[in-house]
């Protein structure tokens, strides 16, 4: 007997069905659920009509990636942003929003900044996010650290530029000092989310030490 298909999206979305469908696959059950066969029986579609809007599998995952990565910005941006608060209180929340963002979504995460994919990673932010991916190869020159699209990592380079401006910070290059601290807030997001730290209960006074320390090297006396 044939299964009913889903009718999970409406004509001219199925793109963006795609993206969301895949999303919600890595988040509930892993990187390996997917497949283009898959997919397209959850979604009650052919693969021929995946293949209209991506080539392949490869095609598809770069731009999950890119989706993922917008949902990062997303979850850290209102701690950038917050005009109400001093810049210390901004650039903690930040730090804390980062590593919430990767315990409540660890499969994501795991895509974003682990080994899976990372050569369709790479590639994709080349294509997509060309000035992102010089910064992070280490381009420091000013019209690509001072870049406004939407990147958190552009996004806490002009924070460390602010910071040395108002003479918060010590003087250093912005791009390795944001290196550094993403270093710092990358390793211990994956120490709680792959299980090597037993706080999952105490994630914040973890982070809170590590936020010391960290200002300890920053704040210029």
């Amino acid at each position: 007997m044939k299964s009913k298909k889903n009718d999970t999206y409406h004509h001219g979305n199925l793109k963006e069905s795609l993206l969301q469908t895949a999303l919600e696959m890595i988040d509930r059950e892993g990187l390996e659920a997917i497949t283009l066969r898959e997919l397209s029986t959850r979604l009650g579609t052919s693969r021929s009509a995946i293949y209209r809007h991506f080539s392949g599998k490869d095609a598809l995952m770069k731009a999950v990636i890119n989706s993922g990565f917008k949902k990062l910005d997303l979850a850290v941006s209102p701690a950038f942003n917050a005009a109400e608060k001093d810049f210390l209180e901004r650039f903690h929340d930040m730090g804390m929003a980062y590593v919430t963002f990767a315990i409540h979504n660890p499969n994501l995460y795991r895509l974003l900044f682990g080994p899976a994919m990372s050569r369709e990673r790479e590639e994709m932010c080349e294509s997509e996010k060309p000035d992102l991916h010089k910064l992070k190869n280490g381009d420091s020159s000013e019209e690509v650290v001072k870049n406004d699209e939407e990147s958190g990592f552009h996004k806490l380079a002009a924070l460390i530029i602010q910071g040395q401006e108002e003479r918060i910070f010590k003087a250093g290059e912005p791009v390795l000092v944001a290196t550094a601290i993403w270093a710092l807030l990358h390793g211990l997001s994956s120490l709680v989310i792959d299980g090597h730290l037993s706080v999952s209960d105490n994630v914040e006074a973890v982070y809170e030490t590590n936020y010391r320390i960290l200002l300890e090297g920053l704040i210029k006396e």
